[in-house]
């Protein structure tokens, strides 16, 4: 009788191993098959030129417009340096950047001088599967530094006859975003005197009412369609041209952009 009870109670602890060997192989799998899904929904391909998605729409699309044809002194470039620090840490993952140069050269005017999207921070990187410090070290060297590198370049000033901002607008609606997405957000932030000058129409001859450029052959040539993005103005005063900023002045541009599809949703003044 006791042999017997030894041999049944080695047979229930075989079956209790059997059981719990099962359970975890099976913890394994499902931990494994969790581990896979994870890696798979963050694996998004990207050009590795951009940092931006091959296969879908970002999910905001962001136009800088540097004004070259003036420059910048050291207090208006201590003020953008702290905004663009802010504006990068509020990119959303994945946002299309695209930085166009206003300047008087055709050639360089229609397509932007640099473009790349916003990769992901780190900050909410899961340890267990991902590596934090290798995210953030991708957003710094491939995101962070090339468009601060490319923003110091624009801040130097450039000798130009012109300063054709419509028509730098123009080009932004027809390259910076998307044809058909609805969904995603649009803006564009203008880093300028706001002081357009072309030989059709120019603001140092006092050519301020968006109703009489509307009645215009030009207007018909950089006219374009906004299609409701955002336009943020920052509007760097120069010395000895407080007759020409004037509210007069702002308000035509705030006109203008409603003209052509888009809403002006701040102007922020740049002294220095």
């Amino acid at each position: 009788m006791a042999r017997t009870r030894r041999r049944k109670k080695a047979v229930q602890q075989k079956n209790i191993l059997g059981i719990v060997l099962i359970i975890i192989v099976s913890a394994a799998v499902v931990g494994l098959a969790f581990f896979r899904y994870q890696l798979s929904q963050n694996h998004v391909e990207i050009n590795p030129q951009t940092l931006c998605p091959t296969q879908a729409d970002s999910p905001e699309y962001v136009a800088l417009i540097f004004d070259k044809t003036d420059g910048y002194n050291p207090v208006q470039q201590r003020f953008l340096q702290r905004y663009f620090s802010r504006f990068k840490a509020g990119l959303q993952e994945g946002a299309q950047v695209s930085v166009y140069a206003l300047d008087d050269q055709e050639k360089e005017r229609l397509q932007p001088d640099f473009v790349v999207c916003a990769p992901r921070t780190g900050e909410d990187a899961n340890a267990l599967y991902e590596n934090p410090k290798l995210i953030k070290k991708r957003w710094r060297e491939q995101f962070e530094q090339p468009l601060d590198a490319m923003i110091s370049q624009f801040l130097k000033p450039r000798q130009a006859k012109y300063s054709p901002i419509m028509e730098i607008i123009q080009s932004v609606s027809l390259t910076a975003f998307p044809a058909i997405n609805e969904t995603a957000g649009k803006r564009i932030i203008i880093i300028s005197d706001m002081l357009h000058h072309t030989p059709e129409w120019s603001h140092y001859r006092g050519q301020l009412s968006v109703k009489k450029l509307k009645k215009t052959a030009y207007f018909q040539r950089i006219n374009t369609f906004l299609d409701n993005a955002e336009v943020e103005i920052l509007y760097v005063r120069r010395p000895g041209k407080a007759n020409l900023q004037t509210k007069r002045h702002a308000y035509f541009w705030a006109d203008f952009i409603k003209a052509i599809g888009g809403r002006v949703t701040s102007i922020e003044k740049i002294d220095g």
